[in-house]
């Protein structure tokens, strides 16, 4: 986000948001070897000879120094344990640690995963590729959501893009905490006024759309699973991620997981706009 403009500061924003999402969706890295493929075809390489090891509860972490890998070991499972408070996932299991792998710099991470400029972060198969900075807990944060969301869902559904891309973004504010500007606050207004419909919230597909349009979409998204999160319940939301991992419609997601609150995707999309104004 480093653009001076209005309108460059809401783009550099989702551009940072989107940075994960062609990687998701082509998931082929290999867990146990972090065989990770570039862009161009070649293979991700790992750190310099000499680099630290650690593995933690959830994870196993490669990074320059023990001090800088316990750093990223703790963040990592500060966002692992928010995840499953706010998802209620309590019994879900990992099949095996996961794992981060943090360059040096931004430099280094970008010459060895051949990301873009405005990269802070990618994840493939259950591993994460980032960089040491202030962005790291966030970046984190984001693409925890993302391996934990494939892991438990066992499959790619594009429908539920939305659902899982509001939980990245959701999760990556809150390590940020109150040290980071709302990336949507010239989205608001919009948001008030006119929303994006059920329809277009679902079918959008943010590689291929206008720039404006893909703001207004993470920003819906975020806002509508914050709003499912903290207003329809923890243990709610969890049975509705249960629902859709088990095939359900989303109308049927809603009303079997926020019983006395709504019976639709459209009621509940109804409660959101009301609570906006």
């Amino acid at each position: 986000m480093k653009m001076p403009s209005r309108a460059g500061v809401l783009l550099a924003a989702v551009a940072w948001l989107a940075a994960c999402v062609p990687i998701d969706e082509i998931a082929t890295g290999s867990a146990s070897t972090l065989s990770a493929v570039r862009p161009d075809g070649a293979p991700f390489a790992l750190l310099d000879p000499g680099a630290a090891e650690l593995d933690s509860l959830h994870f196993k972490i490669r990074a320059y120094g023990q001090d800088a890998a316990r750093q990223a070991a703790d963040q990592a499972e500060a966002s692992y344990n928010r995840i499953m408070i706010d998802t209620n996932l309590f019994s879900f299991q990992p099949r095996q640690l996961y794992q981060i792998v943090v360059y040096a710099d931004a430099r280094e991470y970008r010459h060895k995963t051949g990301q873009p400029e405005w990269s802070g972060g990618c994840s493939i198969g259950n591993a994460i590729y980032t960089f040491t900075g202030p962005q790291l807990a966030q970046t984190v944060a984001h693409e925890m959501a993302h391996l934990i969301w494939f892991e438990f869902m066992g499959r790619i559904n594009l429908d539920h893009r939305w659902v899982n891309e509001g939980l990245a973004v959701y999760e990556e504010l809150k390590a940020a905490g109150a040290q980071r500007q709302d990336p949507f606050a010239y989205q608001r207004g919009t948001l008030r006024a006119t929303p994006l419909t059920i329809d277009q919230l679902v079918h959008l597909v943010p590689a291929t759309e206008r720039e404006k349009s893909v703001a207004l979409w993470y920003a819906q998204s975020h806002d509508m699973v914050r709003f499912f999160i903290e207003r329809g319940g923890r243990m709610g939301f969890s049975q509705f991620l249960t629902c859709l991992r088990d095939g359900r419609s989303f109308d049927d997601a809603v009303s079997s997981s926020f019983i006395g609150q709504w019976r639709t995707l459209d009621d509940s999309y109804q409660a959101w706009q009301r609570s906006l104004q």
